[in-house]
């Protein structure tokens, strides 16, 4: 008397697996929402590291509009990205398409994402990593003031 016999009936083994199998199928779909949604909580906390890292190296004032201090023009020209920008200011302003756009804040909006992301040219990028680095900053914020910079110019340019 030492074993136990459990007898499960074809149909019942069919409708348990059924009902685990569109658990797990449910539940991927809604992880899967979850791992969409998260998008918004990267950018938000991409934002407030580069307004805290700002405090310090005062770049740009937070005021509405955004705009560049003396030492944001300073620190934007000495670390390559204003001259990129003027050298490609043609490709770039094309890349935002302003000329559809009135609204100033999908302008700065577009800039700030392209910017983000923007790949650089190899000894462009290596001067900007040894600026930030030498200088105490980091390279977001870098291209956040060159983003300022070009949203500038793209308002001037409508």
């Amino acid at each position: 008397m030492d074993t136990i016999v459990i007898t499960i009936s074809w149909e019942y083994f069919l409708g348990v697996m059924g009902a685990l199998i569109g658990i797990a199928y449910y539940s991927n779909g809604r992880f899967t929402a979850v791992e969409t949604d998260i998008g918004w909580l990267k950018e938000m906390i991409s934002e407030l590291s580069i307004k805290a890292e700002n405090v310090s190296a005062k770049l740009f004032k937070n005021d509405s509009p955004v705009s560049l201090t003396s030492t944001g023009y300073h620190a934007l020209a000495r670390c390559g990205l204003r001259s990129f920008i003027d050298a490609h200011r043609r490709t770039l302003l094309s890349v935002l398409n302003t000329e559809s756009l009135s609204d100033r804040y999908e302008i700065q909006r577009r800039a700030f994402s392209l910017l983000a992301e923007l790949a650089l040219d190899e000894p462009v990028a290596r001067h900007l990593r040894s600026f930030a680095f030498s200088n105490g900053m980091s390279t977001t914020i870098l291209r956040r003031a060159a983003a300022i910079y070009l949203r500038d110019l793209a308002v001037a340019q409508n």
